[in-house]
């Protein structure tokens, strides 16, 4: 797949930062498990959460220590910034506490990935059709929960942005060894999220069926070193390389995970409905999602391997979020365990703005307006209810809370509007009857 540029490019990244990465959500379980593992391995050396384990719920239990239950990507990566902090600030207590400190650790772990993955998107989409790369990107980052993710240390965003850009760099692979940066790409999604392993086996199918065995060779070379680096960190702290947290959490959901695998099972219709609709699902907040997935059909016609893999690696990310006890993953802009889904759905959007603008911008439009509301509301009341304004870094600065999340919407929108108006002609030609 080609990767082409577009105008304004860089001003809409700008705007799209503003409108998303300036929130402040409440501090959750997610930051205190996950940060707490990076401030034991700058402060203690080790990499359980003894010290912080009664402030967290998202927590596993073995060998009589207590350790985060989540894959360890974001907490390693996060280690930098969190040495960084303590070496500047003294204080004490646990740095998810510090509220600047945690939006930085936020804005590090989530908010660069949320910019790359639209940057790649963006230009993905120009190279596919001429002058739908801004669109698609600011439907990305402001039109999807995948905003509301940016200033989070979730990991589904880096998860998103790791096996978007392996496939990418797959469909542009013309040696057997250029596969190696899709296995590396694959392996460090599984360290993200451990989910990522059934994109990571589609990337593998992938790279036998175009490059060949050598190909698939050199992808399964390049996940090596993420391998070893996940391996010794289950070794560490599980007693052996091919043991998981989630084997050993220990929390109020501990029987609902330790079903199944995991606690994902076959999909129910309540894991459907939440997945799609209720509270703030998919659809709900972002109804352009149809079109996209509309859009996919033409772009199977033109690029079948690749739309095949983007299908079925969204199809099994919505598979496994309407399996799991838990879809919406507690406090969340939406079902997150799909989220790395939606770089892989928007691939049809431009497609869809090529044969049908009108309509497709219209839910474009509804999707931004949709999206945004659910960025100031998520974190206050976890659905798609107004109660209060949240807190952001304007908020921080002197702003009162509703000028601040005035500001985020104002730059939302002209994020949308400058994506309309950097539409070239070529666009607008080729949309006519």
């Amino acid at each position: 797949m080609t990767l082409r540029g577009y105008r304004f490019e860089w001003l809409l990244l700008v705007l799209v930062a503003l409108a998303t990465l300036p929130l402040v959500s409440v501090t959750g379980t997610q930051d205190a498990s996950r940060v707490a593992m990076a401030q034991s391995i700058v402060e203690r050396g080790k990499v359980d959460i003894d010290p912080y384990w009664q402030l967290t719920i998202d927590r596993a239990f073995a060998n009589g220590h207590w350790y985060s239950d989540k894959a360890p990507g974001v907490s390693l990566v996060a280690v930098p910034v969190v040495a960084a902090v303590r070496a500047v600030d003294g204080n004490p207590k646990p740095i998810w506490l510090h509220t600047w400190a945690l939006w930085l650790i936020r804005l590090w772990c989530g908010g660069l990935a949320l910019l790359g993955l639209t940057f790649l998107l963006g230009r993905t989409a120009e190279g596919l059709v001429p002058g739908t790369g801004a669109v698609t990107a600011v439907t990305l980052a402001v039109g999807t929960m995948a905003g509301s993710l940016g200033a989070t240390v979730f990991g589904h965003l880096p998860d998103a942005l790791a096996l978007f850009a392996a496939l990418l760099l797959g469909s542009r692979a013309r040696r057997p060894r250029d596969w190696v940066w899709v296995g590396l790409l694959a392996g460090a999604g599984v360290l993200f999220e451990y989910p990522a392993a059934l994109a990571a086996l589609v990337l593998l199918v992938y790279a036998a069926l175009r490059g060949g065995r050598r190909a698939a060779g050199w992808v399964v070379a390049g996940a090596v070193p993420p391998a070893v680096v996940l391996g010794a960190y289950d070794w560490l702290a599980f007693g052996a390389p091919w043991r998981l947290s989630y084997r050993y959490t220990s929390n109020i959901f501990t029987g609902q995970q330790q079903q199944n695998l995991f606690g994902v099972g076959l999909p129910t219709g309540h894991g459907v409905w939440t997945l799609l609709l209720d509270g703030h699902g998919l659809l709900l907040v972002s109804p352009v999602l149809v079109a996209a997935i509309a859009g996919l059909v033409p772009y199977w016609r033109r690029r079948r391997l690749e739309a095949d893999v983007a299908i079925v690696i969204a199809l099994l990310f919505a598979v496994y979020t309407a399996g799991y006890f838990l879809p919406n993953g507690g406090l969340s802009p939406g079902p997150r365990f799909a989220a790395a889904a939606l770089p892989f759905l928007l691939l049809g959007l431009p497609f869809a703005l090529e044969r049908q603008r009108l309509v497709t911008l219209g839910l474009v439009a509804c999707s931004i307006g949709l999206a945004l509301f659910d960025e100031l509301t998520w974190s206050v009341a976890n659905r798609l209810r107004f109660l209060a304004w949240p807190k952001t870094v304007w908020s921080m600065l002197g702003l009162s809370h509703e000028a601040g999340a005035i500001l985020l919407l104002l730059a939302g929108a002209a994020a949308g509007l400058l994506a309309l108006v950097v539409r070239p002609k070529a666009l607008l030609q080729s949309s006519m009857p």
